[in-house]
This record gives structure tokens, C-alpha cells and sequence, in this order.
């Protein structure tokens, strides 16, 4: 699955990325499935997350460091399952 979002700052230090419901869906994996993440050329494994009513892939201060990426950024989001459903 392929869409659009913006890096959200989630309180302090933290950040996530927004799943949209459909995407979730379409996944078919339930609501926290594992998942491969793709943003351009970075790549990791997470699972998803849910804070304040939103369904979040976090993006930790690791992960933004080696990516480049910070909270406010548009980004390019691929997502495929991590694993046997």
C-alpha cells in the first residue's frame, strides 16, 4: 500500500506516522499488524501503533537521524505486511 502523509510530532521527543483506516484495512491484517516500511530509500521494520484515536508507525530519533526525515515532513509511505498474515 502507497499514500501520502505528514511526520507528526507525538509529544516530546516522539514522532509517528499516520496510517490511514483504509490503508489498515486493505491491509487485511489486523489493527496492529508488523510491517515493512519504505520512505524513499529507507527501509525498517516496525509494527503499527495507535495514540490519541490515530493508528502511528513510530519513526524514533534513530531512525529520523539516519533517515533525515522530522516531524512536519511530507512523505511517500510504502507499507507491506512483515510476515505470514
Amino acid at each position: 500500500m502507497r499514500y501520502s502523509t505528514t511526520i507528526l510530532a507525538t509529544g516530546g521527543t516522539t514522532t509517528g506516522i499516520p496510517v490511514p483506516e483504509e490503508v489498515l484495512t486493505a491491509l487485511g491484517a489486523g489493527g496492529r499488524p508488523k510491517v515493512v516500511v519504505t520512505i524513499g530509500t529507507f527501509v525498517y521494520r516496525t509494527s503499527v501503533g495507535h495514540r490519541g484515536g490515530l493508528a502511528l508507525l513510530p519513526l524514533s530519533a534513530e531512525r529520523r537521524a539516519a533517515s533525515g526525515l522530522a516531524a512536519g515532513d511530507d512523505i511517500e509511505v510504502e507499507l507491506e505486511l512483515d510476515g505470514p498474515i
